[in-house]
This record gives C-alpha cells, structure tokens and sequence, in this order.
C-alpha cells in the first residue's frame, strides 16, 4: 500500500506521521518544537524525526511517495519555502527554503501547504467531509483558521490565501483582531477572543465560579476555567460560550452564501466545548442563512482529532 509522510509544523509541537493511503496513521513522533533554538535546530529535528517514523514503520526512503508539510503562515509552494510564520519567530519572518532542504535531503517529492488547509483536506478525504463535493472546514483554536474543498479540489485561492474565515468582521467596533482590524470573528469566537472577552466582563459578575477557578487572578482565565464553570452550571461561563456561538453563525452564514458548500465541518481545540457554543451557533445560522440553505447544508463535528493536519500534509504529497 503506498505511504508518505506527513509534518504539521506549528508554534509549540510538531507531529510526524507515517500514513498509508486510505489515511490510516502507521507511525507517528510528537515532539515539542523549541522554536527558541532557531530554524535550523527546528529543520534538523523534522529531519530526525522523519528518520524515526521511518525507522520504526520499517520502511526505506525508496518507499515513500512524497513529504508533505503543514505550515502555519505564509509559504511559497512553488518554490517550496516559508515566507513568514511569527509564531515561529524572528527566524521564519523570512523566507526560509523547508520544503527544498527536505526534498535536497531525503531525495522525495516535498509539497507545502497552509496547516488548516491540510486539516479540511484531511476531513473531506477520510474524515467528517468525506463523500462531499464541496465542504468548509473551520478550525477553532488559538486562532481561527479555515479550508475550502470545491468541488473536489483544496481551493487556495488566486494568491494562495483562500478560506481566511477568521478574519470575517462581524462587529465593526468589536475587539482588536491580531491582524489590526476590529471585529473579525478571530477577535471574538477564538480560544483568545474568549478568554478576553470573560476577562473584560468579569469584574461585573463577582459571583461567578470562574473566579474561584482562576484564583481570583484575571491573568489566569481560559478556556478551561470558563468550561469548568460552565459545568458547574455558572451562566456567566455558559453566556460567556454562547457569545462566541452567536457570531459565529453570524459568520458561517456569510461564508455559506459565498462558498455554498454541502457541509460544515468545525474542528480545533476550542470545538471541544461544543455543548456551549454549538447550539447558539447553529440557531443563529439558520436564522440568517437564506431559505434555501437552510435544509441543505449540514454541520459536522471534526474527527481526526490533532493527527488531522500530518494526515492531510501525508495525503496532499499522496494525491497530488
């Protein structure tokens, strides 16, 4: 059966799979990233532990169809090399040649691609899209980030950056975004967004659990405090929640009359609260989807879990 492997590359940890073509993780090494340590500490790494999947699977270079690469920023496919992740630092704020030093040294076929978009990929391919022709898939975390399977093909767009669903405004005068605007649903709905706004409304609720769980230290809400609470059944946690839900189907409503896609797929690590946010979310998408939408475009919850970005960076070197 043929194999290739699969890199997701990001601030804090890099997965390293070896995947077989039904999408199926063989291998895989999970290792901190230490970006601190410079680029080429971090490329020496991916090289090890590209050894070691490979190692471990008991297979030969020979055997592998491709190197694929799941990178969070900007990136020049042509030419194989990073453009600018600052979640990397200063290093990656240039161009840095990955893709080529990679397939220089393994003598494989390397392939880059955009980190959400592998994960869409990856979902619609052998996960929670498959047997679509058209799906969205959004990755709530940190950040929030998307991907758009057309028609069968992962849509990048005339400049490489389609699917920048985060950064869809959606309350002119709300919270400044990462990316300097105000209002982008990133500023609002995502891990960050979040934990900003419980803090901001906090001092206005001093009997909320959260703050017995953040030891009454604002610096120390997250997402998981403001679960915790919402658990305990603390409607400030809960309203906290279904205040990111609410604009996000303020969002998807947007993205759906442009993409017009057959299913919605939500994924990342703050979908894991999805009790709180999914309800609100999905009312408030059908309330402002056109009729037309509303019985023929479903939601779908991610299923590949953290593997879904190496599955997808594996499966894109496999079906190019």
């Amino acid at each position: 059966m043929r194999k290739a492997v699969g890199v997701d590359l990001g601030g804090t940890k890099i997965n390293v799979l070896l995947v077989n073509e039904k999408g199926e993780v063989l291998v895989r090494d999970k290792q901190p990233t230490e970006a601190d340590r410079g680029k080429d500490y971090v490329i020496n790494k991916i090289k090890d532990m590209i050894h070691n999947v490979l190692q471990q699977g008991r297979v030969s270079e020979k055997d592998i169809e491709g190197i694929g690469i799941g990178f969070p920023g900007l990136m020049d496919r042509e030419k194989k090399s990073t453009l600018y992740a600052p979640n990397l630092g200063d290093e990656w704020k240039k161009e840095v040649f990955l893709g080529r030093e990679l397939e220089e040294y393994f003598n494989i076929p390397t392939y880059l691609e955009n980190d959400v978009n592998l994960i869409a990929w990856a979902e619609w391919l052998v996960g929670a899209g498959r047997g679509t022709k058209t799906m969205i898939c959004v990755a709530l975390g940190t950040g929030i980030g998307s991907g758009i399977v057309l028609n069968g093909k992962l849509w990048i767009g005339a400049h490489g950056m389609a699917g920048e669903f985060g950064h869809i405004t959606v309350l002119p005068d709300g919270p400044i975004c990462g990316c300097g605007n105000r209002g982008c649903i990133e500023a609002i709905a995502s891990g960050t967004g979040i934990e900003k706004y419980a803090r901001s409304i906090l001092p206005q609720h001093t009997d909320s659990l959260i703050w017995g769980l953040c030891n009454g230290n604002l610096e120390e809400v997250t997402v998981k405090t403001i679960y915790q609470a919402a658990e305990q059944g603390d409607k400030l946690a809960i309203d906290i929640f279904n205040h990111a839900g609410y604009y996000l189907g303020i969002a998807l409503a947007n993205y759906v009359h442009i993409v017009d896609p057959e299913k919605i797929v939500i994924g990342g690590g703050v979908a894991n609260v999805r009790e709180y946010i999914g309800k609100p979310m999905r009312e408030e998408f059908y309330r402002r989807v056109l009729p037309s939408f509303r019985d023929k475009v479903t939601f779908s919850w991610a299923e590949l879990g953290e593997d879904a970005g190496g599955i997808g960076a594996a499966l894109l070197a496999l079906y190019r």
